[in-house]
């Protein structure tokens, strides 16, 4: 690939466009589809009956509180200073890398012991998780108004009796830009800043992607910090999920070099 044709790939992740692929009625039909989804059920009536839902709880009951309950700010929890007991879901504080991927190798682990392994760069500093709860309550106010009025500009259409959802598209489209810079603004103001790369190996392949981020971590040459997904028990040959974390989303040039 030339320099100039990776760098245009790589300009074409970063592009400020985003939207659905298909036929202006199919894009129509998941705009809607998208507008109306509702997650407050799930995480009221689902998630906390989750079987890796219930066994973080458990595992959080017998450890120390800790301050937030987001992946940004498991991330910044340092892991146990103690030399002799080496925790079940990170790399120890001065342990080798070599001996943390032989102890906690992703392609043996499984949910029951232990929904993510975690690694840090041990030299690094690490940003704190910002205002988590402030931006979460702040968030759902915004998407609240937007549904809201998202409900009534289709309710308009349908007594409309247009036969097309092209003239209501134009009208959801700015709604929608005005609520990503909203969410954007609101992440800035509450310091919630943290971002991530994911990639999706095989299990037969987690473990020799797993090794090189961690040591990539290690050597300061990605983010701050990295995670990965044990079994789920969602069958053999589902992907494993790899974060990268980054320490600010909108530093492109720090994302293109973790990228590249």
């Amino acid at each position: 690939m030339s320099p100039d044709t990776e760098m245009a790939s790589h300009e074409e992740i970063f592009s400020d466009e985003s939207s659905f692929y298909g036929d202006e009625d199919t894009k129509n039909e998941l705009e809607k589809a998208c507008a109306s989804f509702d997650p407050e059920p799930f995480w009221a009536q689902i998630h906390q009956h989750l079987p890796a839902t219930q066994q973080h709880n458990a595992r959080a009951s017998t450890r120390p509180a800790k301050a937030s309950s987001s992946d940004v700010s498991m991330k910044d929890a340092s892991p146990p200073a103690s030399s002799t007991t080496l925790p079940a879901d990170r790399r120890g504080k001065t342990e080798p890398v070599d001996s943390f991927l032989s102890r906690l190798p992703p392609s043996k682990l499984t949910v029951q012991d232990t929904e993510w392994i975690w690694t840090w760069n041990s030299a690094g500093s690490r940003k704190n998780g910002g205002d988590v709860a402030s931006f979460t309550r702040k968030g759902h106010e915004l998407l609240n108004a937007y549904e809201e009025e998202s409900t009534r500009l289709r309710q308009a259409h349908d007594a409309s009796g247009a036969k097309t959802t092209s003239g209501l598209t134009r009208k959801l489209n700015p709604l929608r830009q005005e609520l990503e810079k909203a969410i954007l603004a609101l992440a800035r103001e509450t310091d919630v800043t943290t971002g991530k790369w994911m990639l999706f190996p095989s299990v037969e392949h987690v473990d020799e992607v797993w090794r090189a981020v961690v040591s990539a971590t290690e050597k300061g040459q990605l983010g701050d910090a990295a995670k990965v997904a044990t079994d789920d028990g969602s069958g053999s040959g589902q992907a494993r999920l790899i974060c990268v974390y980054t320490a600010d989303f909108a530093e492109k040039e720090d994302l293109k070099r973790v990228l590249c």
